[in-house]
């Protein structure tokens, strides 16, 4: 039953994700950016550090990537030109 219920985290950890990444993107908010990859990293986490293989290493770079995607929309909000 534990078992079943840490997949039901992960799963909706991962949906979360999604849906606020879709959301950050379509409204260029950085914090919804900011949390999709905070709420992406706990299952990508597990995913890097269960299998040697390579293309398992490759997953952490998608926590990786919507995090410098949000300091970057953070950065073009902050600095505009006049």
């Amino acid at each position: 039953m534990s078992l079943f219920l840490m997949g039901i985290l992960l799963w909706s950890l991962v949906i979360a994700s999604v849906i606020l990444f879709v959301y950050g993107l379509w409204k260029s908010s950085w914090k919804a950016l900011m949390w999709s990859g905070t709420a992406i990293l706990l299952p990508t986490i597990l995913i890097f550090m269960g299998d040697d293989g390579i293309w398992f290493r490759f997953s952490i770079v998608v926590p990786i990537a919507i995090f410098a995607a949000a300091y970057y929309m953070k950065h073009k909000t902050t600095h505009q030109p006049l």
